[in-house]
């Protein structure tokens, strides 16, 4: 997190990135394993910025369903 950005906590970004990929899986945005979504994100006390992350889902180390989530720019 940022520091001394108001109203901003870890928890609470958390939900906000987990909560909009809900809506887009719900959505069906999904093109097979990728599934991208945006949110806005303040990284200072300005206005927020629209950011788009993308989710894959894939194999653990124990072949259990993984969610992966990262900037579009990251494998």
């Amino acid at each position: 997190m940022p520091a001394k950005v108001e109203w901003q906590d870890e928890a609470g970004r958390l939900w906000d990135i987990v909560s909009m990929l809900r809506f887009a899986i719900k959505a069906g945005r999904s093109n097979g394993q990728e599934i991208k979504f945006s949110l806005r994100v303040r990284n200072t006390n300005n206005a927020p910025k629209l950011v788009v992350l993308k989710a894959l889902c894939g194999p653990g180390d124990n072949m259990e369903p993984v969610i992966t989530i990262m900037n579009l720019n990251e494998d």
